[in-house]
């Protein structure tokens, strides 16, 4: 009862398709020892109804994304997560924003691994609600 509209993932300035043999294949990044959530970051790093482009340089980032956040998930104590994990999830309601829902959790990984905090749950937190809400295994 639903539709859903999706932009198209291209490659190198074309949409990605077979009749042109421009696929990157999740199967192949991952024959090529890329972390599959790497790869989910990188896709979800643009919102799902706009075209967007494939690259090293996405991979890239969501690499340099994914330590960040694992390298705060494993600190035994943060700032407070609640904020934004309800900040995770409204953006998620919205529309499935997830460039917003990412924001979200890079703030609060800056604020992490710069300041620390003292909340000693707030790494489990976010890690909980990374994984159950965007698929994403931070341990």
């Amino acid at each position: 009862r639903h539709y859903v509209h999706t932009g198209m993932i291209g490659l190198d300035g074309e949409k990605m398709s077979k009749s042109r043999g421009n696929l990157v294949k999740v199967s192949q990044l991952r024959s090529a020892g890329v972390d599959p959530a790497a790869i989910r970051l990188g896709l979800l790093a643009g919102h799902y109804r706009t075209d967007r482009m494939w690259s090293d340089t996405v991979l890239d980032t969501a690499r340099a994304r994914l330590d960040r956040w694992r390298r705060a998930a494993a600190l035994p104590s943060a700032g407070s997560a609640d904020d934004t994990i309800a900040r995770l999830r409204q953006h998620l309601a919205d529309d499935l924003d997830t460039p917003k829902a990412l924001a979200a959790l890079d703030n609060w990984v800056d604020e992490a691994l710069t300041y620390g905090g003292s909340d000693t749950d707030a790494p489990t937190l976010i890690t909980d609600a990374v994984d159950a809400l965007l698929g994403i295994r931070l341990r």
